[in-house]
């Protein structure tokens, strides 16, 4: 069964590119020097209207965690249980993703570094995911 894909708009485009790409992009404010995401129309500290994408090192820190057993979606069955993650980036965003490898024993992974890695998600989509480091 296919997963549930991305609402793609001209707003979240260079983030879905980037994936597919196999590259993080976030948005940084010019104004403030804040990274940002997920994507917006302004920056939310300071509100400047003019955001850019830059890539992300891909480097974070697992700020908290849970194992899913019973998905939200059919379409990810054939990967549970598995490893949903928020994840602090190196740049200040925090990122919610899949965690891959990671142990499914309830071992906590608080403060332990990850390093993004992109998953096919459909017909020529990627999507970002995290691997311990």
């Amino acid at each position: 069964m296919l997963k549930p894909q991305p609402r793609v708009t001209a707003l979240n485009r260079p983030f879905w590119d980037g994936c597919r790409e196999g590259r993080l992009l976030i948005q940084h404010c010019p104004a403030c020097a804040k990274s940002i995401f997920y994507p917006r129309v302004c920056c939310p500290f300071c509100q400047h209207g003019e955001l850019d994408w830059v890539q992300a090192s891909g480097n974070g820190k697992v700020i908290s965690h849970t194992t899913v057993h019973r998905t939200h979606h059919d379409g990810f069955n054939a990967e549970a249980p598995y490893v949903f993650a928020a994840v602090a980036l190196d740049e200040g965003p925090c990122f919610y993703a899949q965690l891959n490898g990671a142990p499914i024993d309830g071992t906590s992974l608080i403060g332990r570094a990850v390093r993004v890695e992109f998953m096919p998600h459909g017909p020529g989509l990627r999507i970002a995911a995290f691997r311990l480091a």
